[in-house]
């Protein structure tokens, strides 16, 4: 049965008889089409809408219906009265929370007709907020329509503050603002449909940062193409949308950016800013202009605006005020702008770009920091592999006073992660692309991360702009761990690889102006084949996490790393071999999980009962918190562990070998047990299983070694300090030729 039949069959025997007598006329040949995606809702109302979508047909993407289309005036109001319109209320977050717990936003909207607007404005919301934590304020300012009726069925789910006059857009925010209980604004427009992940992107962007004061959305047009990444304006007050026409997935629109303003139809704000401002500055009352000025006193006080395009809505341009600028309320664009310009005309002579239209992308963007473009094989996956944490670590800290593009050499595998760099403020491009890029921007630096990358792009980048400052990242010293892993497999492959290079990595090292490795070792390594580059130590990098259960209330053993990496499935192989047979002789119900991306059928081929061995685990967090030592068996390899160093960071006790604790200047019986021969490994394993104090003096001290060494904050200094001597070497160069 098709689903517009299935559809009127459940009409037929569920639906109140208005709704069946409208079915019989409309439903058959407009829903059916609605189904299939191919036309638009426009033979009932909003309330027909609703019930249609409780008896089975998802019309999320249907365009807005108008209400007053219903055929007659009777049959209008038996569909108002139906019992069925509480529906209005199927879908809201309501969980159960406490009567006193802090609303974190209040979303106002106001309103003037457009009653169908509203209708599905609401319903969005509704299924993307928890009102138990947010609250919805509806201004309604004297809508003749059938908006008062429709605001009436939502009861305690909103509140409503009904205006006998039109207020105006200003007016009606700072009324929905003076009484508002969140800690953040969101003003948004009832011309809009909010999409998955809109409120979160929002509240998680301003809540990152203290600097950020306000937070804005990626408005899309119903078609799918972008009205509005961000917004500018010009020295002239000339107010532009960024992005205006672009696809949803240009690349050049979704990356997280420091803007002039955001427009007010989707705007968080700290409240105790919006107040410190005095709300929105009534002299652009009733509207237009008033959301580029609060956000220029948002930065006038210091604060960031910030354009977040993982925050996504539909928006219905100019349904409420029309487009026509020279009547109704959408004269006042041109009325406010030169009150704009009156007021602001210093910060813009000073701060804003001239209104050219080849400008328009440095004027997108506010941050005006140097602009460093880096390589790497693919995007970051910090969850699955050691490198890929540190690499994102090494963005975010770029990303806080440069403007950065990130170009993988492979197309993304999961474009999640993709999603998360434009989040936190990092542009990506194709590697197709980039030679363009480097034409078309004046990059200060270039950092290409492993030896293959380097290999292929540093030549390049010098030949495109000899100017551009090359930053070889070797991750770790590849020479170096496979001349150690051709020490212990003997390997002749293995051995004619690390002679490769060992030539590669210091050709490289010597074309770059500075040199990025992982350990104190691996420096030292590099310093024998190139000593006059300069050279800095850039280790794994390590937040400081919840430190979990207390010894009691741990139980296992744990390893956890990428198995596609040879080290961790050498070691992991050798300690199933040698090791955990002589630890299970000692502690016959001990276990063991196994956690990392492709296990080899080697490793797949020890699990049982007392061997977990679980791939790729989404969120490892668990593990962290209950396992009681963590193992690391790494027979070779080079570089700071970062497997190691998140053991540590979560205040799990470590045992490893000289190898594994390499580089983080661990300390044998205080900071970790470190030991090689297999009888020693397994008689250091049972100890700290089993000896409540011991455990509890290398959690602690692993703990705060981390903390003094590993953090964001300690290895951020090391990545600037090494970036301003390579621009006063470039400002030297400049001044002397």
């Amino acid at each position: 049965m098709k689903p517009a039949s299935r559809l009127q069959e459940r009409l037929k025997t569920r639906a109140p008889l208005a709704l069946k007598i409208l079915a019989k006329r409309v439903l058959v040949g407009t829903v059916g089409a609605c189904v299939r995606g191919t036309a638009r809702v426009v033979g009932f109302g909003a309330h027909v809408l609703h019930l249609a979508v409780k008896h089975g047909l998802d019309l999320d993407a249907a365009w807005p219906v108008r209400l007053n289309a219903v055929p007659s005036a009777a049959l209008k109001d038996e569909l108002w009265g139906a019992q069925d319109f509480l529906l209005l209320m199927d879908g809201a977050r309501t969980s159960q929370a406490l009567p006193d717990a802090p609303i974190v936003t209040s979303i106002i909207i106001p309103v003037y007709n457009k009653v169908e607007y509203t209708f599905q404005c609401l319903r969005s919301l509704l299924r993307e907020v928890d009102l138990s934590v947010n609250e919805i304020i509806i201004v309604n300012n004297a809508s003749s329509d059938e908006t008062p009726r429709l605001l009436a069925h939502f009861g305690a789910l909103v509140q409503v503050i009904n205006n006998e006059t039109n207020q105006g857009f200003v007016d009606a925010c700072n009324q929905g603002a003076s009484g508002a209980r969140g800690r953040h604004l969101i003003f948004l427009n009832n011309d809009t449909m909010v999409l998955p992940g809109w409120w979160r992107a929002l509240v998680e962007t301003v809540e990152r940062d203290a600097q950020i004061g306000a937070v804005g959305s990626l408005f899309l047009y119903p078609d799918g193409l972008i009205q509005e990444a961000g917004a500018g304006v010009w020295r002239d007050g000339a107010a532009f949308h960024y992005g205006w026409g672009y696809r949803a997935d240009d690349n050049r629109c979704n990356f997280a950016r420091e803007v002039d303003y955001c427009s007010g139809a989707s705007l968080l704000i700290r409240k105790e800013l919006f107040e410190q401002l005095g709300g929105f500055d009534r002299r652009y009352a009733p509207a237009y202009y008033e959301d580029a000025d609060l956000c220029m006193g948002v930065r006038a006080l210091g604060r960031k605006v910030i354009f977040q395009p993982a925050s996504r809505l539909i928006h219905y341009e100019g349904v409420t005020a029309g487009r026509d600028t020279g009547t109704g309320f959408k004269r006042y664009q041109i009325v406010n702008r030169a009150k704009f310009v009156a007021k602001w005309r210093a910060v813009l002579e000073r701060d804003h770009e001239p209104n050219e239209p080849a400008l328009v992308a440095r004027a997108a963007n506010r941050k005006r920091g140097p602009q460093i473009i880096v390589f790497d094989e693919r995007v970051p996956t910090p969850d699955r592999d050691a490198g890929s944490a540190r690499m994102l670590f090494i963005l975010r800290t770029l990303a806080r006073d440069s403007r950065v593009v990130f170009v993988p050499m492979n197309r993304p595998e999961w474009p999640e992660y993709e999603r998360r760099l434009w989040q936190e403020g990092i542009e990506t491009a194709r590697v197709a692309g980039y030679p363009q890029l480097l034409r078309t921007r004046k990059f200060f630096a270039a950092v290409a991360s492993r030896p293959a990358v380097a290999a292929a792009i540093m030549p390049a980048v010098r030949r495109t702009d000899a100017r551009v400052k090359l930053i070889f990242d070797m991750v770790d010293a590849y020479f170096l761990r496979l001349e150690r892993e051709h020490a212990v497999t003997h390997e002749p492959q293995t051995g004619t690889d690390a002679a490769r290079y060992r030539k590669l990595e210091t050709k490289l090292a010597r074309m770059s102006d500075l040199v990025w490795c992982n350990s104190s070792e691996d420096k030292s390594a590099v310093v024998k084949v190139a000593p006059a580059v300069r050279i800095e130590v850039i280790p794994t990098i390590h937040e400081l996490y919840e430190r979990g259960q207390a010894f009691a209330g741990r139980t296992q053993l744990l390893f956890i790393g990428n198995l596609a990496h040879r080290p961790n499935s050498d070691g992991v192989l050798y300690f199933l071999r040698e090791v955990y047979p002589l630890i299970k002789a000692a502690l016959p119900t001990i276990e063991l999980d196994i956690i990392g991306d492709n296990p080899s059928p080697e490793i797949a081929a020890y699990a049982g009962p007392d061997v977990r061995v679980r791939g790729y685990v989404p969120d490892v967090e668990p593990f962290w918190q209950t396992r009681r030592v963590f193992v690391a068996p790494l027979r070779y390899g080079a570089g700071v562990k970062g497997k190691i160093g998140e053991a540590l960071a979560h205040g799990l006790p470590v045992v490893t070998t000289t190898v594994g604790a390499e580089g983080i200047g661990l300390t044998h019986n205080e900071s970790a047990m470190i030991t090689d021969p297999p009888p020693a490994f397994a008689a250091a394993v049972v100890q700290l299983y089993t000896e409540p104090e011991l455990w509890q003096r290398l959690a602690d001290n692993g703990y705060q070694h981390i903390g003094r060494h590993f953090t964001p904050e300690v290895i951020a200094h090391v990545i600037n300090d090494s970036l301003k001597e390579l621009r006063a070497d470039a400002s030297a160069s400049q001044l002397s030729s």
